[in-house]
């Protein structure tokens, strides 16, 4: 849509084009009667049908009611030919997009836009409202260099229209994006604190956390990796600065920082806290004047003055905080070396011996180890780096799960087998940074009876009732001079009777045969149905699973294929057992490496051979 120099929206007259963004575009307009320019913005991203207009409005209006200097004013709001606009202030300076184009800022002019983004990010989270697209395109800067925060909320809207199906699903921009937001779950103020922190990072070091990656493995670095810890990118900002930065990077919500002042004051203090193991081995100090004394012999009287030799203060570097006594003798100056250079060996043998160690206490275990297609099994690993996103493999055709570690460097995984994998051994690994670091066996085998169970395993018929009488073994012993009337784990005939003059033993009887009664869980006589929510979602997110009239009781096989025509299946697992009103529910994570809009497909088939599935569709921002 253009609108032509001189059109009226409301009381303002549009009279130039600015630019073009993800939402639409944006003109340059003037209030005569109050003699002020505004900025409109025309939504053509937003699709004006009348559910998603009046949820415009909704969100226009708690956006209009903040007022704070670090926060774009909204003067109005209103339609044009059916398309939502909203008029804003105007900010003539630019972007901190375009300053940060022409080099990173000192450290001070950083902290001080900083300080202002967080002050307007707090106050809108106490009035409610969450950004969801803090980027530096997003933070204008005045003539003065105040930085104004712009499009808040905006990205929400864009979420429930074009994108309305989408469910759950956050937009943004992917370098900036949370992982909550890439995963499609609840996002909340902390996802705001977390693009903060990530602005930040580039200003300090002049490179986002994750640098010079494609756009699926930036999605994927956000949820899983850990980003390079900015002293290793410049060597001055030290591990207090670190420590600030990585914990506004966390990729639990609730590890981040509580506020974005909080972010903001933390990071200060740790900038202008002295980097004092530097300075230690750097400074050079001018020896006392002591030190310029004429050197002579023990015992020796003065040499005449043509003789004397002085230390140049100019050339002298110490250590610090102070030299030692230029009287000391070298013997003691030589047993201190020797006994420092043994205090250094032993310290470096006890790291080498932890690390060995450390890396020699990674477990892995499978329970149980002998399992049939379609099996779950738990996978637990122990003593990994702490946090650490790593790989659970299942070999021989490879099967990927991905983990992360606890804080305390566990992991444990509850992993469907898939059921199209062959019989015999297998193997169960787990790996990150590119090396498998524990491996164990995994049996499949192809029946129930080849897997041992503390459960008795009976053979009745569905709807039978067990005979109290029974024995928990389901086998029958002949009595002497009887002939065997049932086989091995069969129930024992009515033919067998006892001879007179035997010794009374117990024998088997036979239980009442069982009344029919009616099934209170009756299958539905229509077909079984398999329901997605949301029917759209980001690459790497989680779709809803709801199926119905499937048999009650029954495990339900799923089965996830990216894309839908795909031949094997991305993933299988299992859900269940099925109510008793035929449904069940169940949720699958989306294949994250896509290039385009891609439609997915997920089979459900209960074990009564009942199943149904669904398409959804996948996108790429």
């Amino acid at each position: 849509m253009s609108i032509g120099q001189g059109t009226k929206l409301g009381p303002y007259e549009v009279q130039d084009f600015i630019g073009q963004g993800a939402m639409g575009v944006v003109y340059r307009a003037y209030h005569a009667q109050l003699e002020r320019t505004g900025a409109i913005k025309v939504m053509q991203a937003i699709t004006p049908d009348p559910d998603t207009v009046a949820r415009f409005r909704h969100e226009a209006q708690a956006i209009a009611k903040l007022r704070h200097p670090n926060i774009v004013d909204v003067y109005d709001f209103g339609e044009y030919q059916g398309t939502p606009y909203m008029i804003v202030e105007y900010i003539p300076g630019g972007s901190l997009a375009g300053t940060m184009a022409h080099g990173a800022p000192d450290q001070a002019t950083a902290l001080k836009y900083l300080r202002g983004i967080a002050a307007g990010l707090d106050y809108a989270h106490g009035h409610g409202v969450v950004h969801r697209d803090i980027k530096p395109a997003n933070v204008l800067l005045t003539n003065e260099g105040t930085p104004v925060l712009a499009d808040f909320g905006l990205a929400k809207l864009l979420q429930g229209s074009s994108l309305k199906s989408m469910t759950g699903v956050t937009t943004g921009t992917p370098a900036y994006m949370a992982p909550e937001q890439v995963t499609g779950h609840q996002v909340g103020p902390a996802a705001d604190r977390y693009s903060l922190a990530t602005i930040a990072y580039e200003m300090l070091t002049g490179v986002i956390p994750f640098d010079g990656e494609g756009l699926m493995e930036l999605l994927y670095a956000q949820v899983h990796r850990l980003p390079t810890p900015p002293s290793a990118r410049v060597a001055s900002l030290g591990t207090e600065v670190d420590a600030v930065l990585m914990k506004g990077l966390a990729k639990d919500p609730a590890s981040r920082w509580a506020s974005a002042t909080e972010f903001v004051d933390a990071l200060e203090s740790a900038l202008s806290a002295p980097p004092a193991e530097v300075l230690a081995k750097t400074m050079v100090m001018a020896p006392p004047v002591a030190s310029t004394r004429r050197l002579t012999k023990r015992g020796a009287p003065p040499p005449p003055p043509a003789e004397t030799v002085l230390f140049d203060p100019e050339t002298v570097a110490v250590a610090y905080p102070s030299p030692p006594p230029p009287a000391a003798p070298a013997r003691r100056s030589r047993r201190r070396q020797v006994i420092a250079l043994a205090a250094v060996l032993i310290l470096l043998l006890i790291m080498g011996v932890c690390a060995v160690i450390t890396t020699q206490a990674i477990t892995l275990n499978v329970n149980p180890n002998l399992t049939v297609p379609g099996g779950v099994v738990k996978v637990t690993a122990t003593h990994l780096p702490a946090n650490q996103a790593a790989e659970v493999e299942l070999l021989s055709s490879v099967h990927t799960y991905f983990v992360a570690a606890d804080p305390d460097g566990n992991v444990a995984l509850e992993m469907t087998v898939p059921s199209d994998i062959e019989l015999g051994n297998h193997t169960v690994r787990i790996c990150w940074a590119g090396t498998c670091h524990q491996q164990t066996p995994l049996r499949v085998v192809s029946g129930v009876g080849e897997v041992p169970s503390s459960t008795p395993v009976g053979n009745n018929t569905p709807g039978s009732t067990p005979s109290s009488s029974s024995s928990p073994t389901p086998r029958v012993t002949p009595r002497p001079g009887s002939t065997p009337t049932s086989t091995p784990r069969s129930t024992p005939t009515s033919g067998s009777t006892s001879t007179p003059g035997s010794t009374p033993k117990p024998t088997p009887t036979r239980p009442p045969s069982p009344t029919p009664t009616q099934n209170p869980c009756p299958v539905s006589a229509q077909a079984a149905k398999l329901t997605a929510s949301p029917t759209s979602v980001l690459g790497g997110g989680t779709v809803n699973l709801a199926g119905g009239n499937f048999t009650p009781g029954t495990q339900v096989t799923l089965k996830y294929f990216a894309p839908y025509n795909a031949a094997t299946p991305t993933t299988i697992w299992l859900a269940g057992p099925v109510a008793c009103g035929g449904t069940f529910s169940s949720t699958v994570t989306t294949k994250a490496t896509i290039l385009t809009t891609r439609t997915d497909r997920v089979r459900a088939c209960d074990t009564s051979s009942r199943c149904a599935e669904v398409t959804f569709k996948v996108v790429l921002l």
